[in-house]
């Protein structure tokens, strides 16, 4: 039987019910997760695989709101200790609420049960917002560049860069790390055309890499949304 994680919007008034999903909400999960990340058809993960995987110690979960899949997180083991994240995406009529970290949070606690020390996932250096949730709201760490990680398999006009984004979740929590650096992202990088895009992403590549080669790694975002600027702090690689 599903685990269950129930509790009410921040709104108060529709509860949102975070569990194991299972049958159609894979389905429902596997959709929206290609709509929020911009798969193409042959970039899905489809729901049987992911059914499979779930036998083998994935962990797929499921946000579900007066019956309709609102938010959905899946995750693969890996071998060295580590769940590897594959997806996460929330409505976007139920973002802002909390959600994608309650999903994340769910997936650590299943992460825990099966034993694993860490969870670790790529991400779009560009993404202010999401970043802000893995570094700021959950206390994970960037730990590396990789630049046009999946050009080969997803191409595009401007291919895409990742960052890996390493949880750990069995150490005692660091104090708050000190900041020595930042680097500017995009205030919200879905607005940018095909040149502001790769300007920015060239720009951000040589910075960041510059930052980890050196030994830092990203610890926070910081965004003034007076200004629509953002920015990725780094500090010294001890705040692992």
């Amino acid at each position: 039987m599903a685990e269950r994680d129930r509790r009410p919007d921040r709104a108060g008034m529709v509860e949102i019910d975070v569990r194991d999903a299972e049958g159609r909400e894979l389905v429902d999960g596997s959709a929206l997760l290609a709509r929020a990340l911009g798969f193409g058809e042959r970039d899905a993960l489809p729901p049987w695989l992911m059914q499979t995987a779930v036998e083998c110690g994935a962990v797929a979960l499921a946000a579900i709101r007066d019956g309709e899949l609102v938010g959905f997180s899946f995750a693969l083991p890996g071998d060295d200790g580590a769940l590897f994240s594959c997806g996460l995406a929330v409505d976007p009529a139920c973002r802002g609420r909390g959600l994608g970290r309650r999903l994340k949070l769910e997936q650590r606690e299943r992460a825990l049960r099966q034993g694993r020390s860490h969870i670790r996932w790529t991400a779009d250096p560009l993404s202010a917002r999401a970043l802000a949730l893995y570094l700021a709201g959950l206390g994970a760490r960037l730990t590396a560049y990789r630049a046009e990680l999946y050009a080969t398999v997803r191409p595009s006009p401007v291919p895409a860069d990742d960052v890996t984004i390493d949880w750990p979740l069995v150490d005692a929590a660091p104090p708050d790390p000190v900041p020595a650096a930042s680097v500017e992202v995009p205030f919200d990088h879905r607005e940018l055309n095909a040149s502001e895009l790769l300007d920015w992403r060239v720009r951000v590549r040589s910075a960041m890499t510059r930052l980890l080669d050196r030994g830092a790694i990203g610890t926070g975002v910081q965004i003034d949304t007076a200004t629509r600027r953002a920015w990725v702090l780094f500090s010294d690689a001890t705040a692992r």
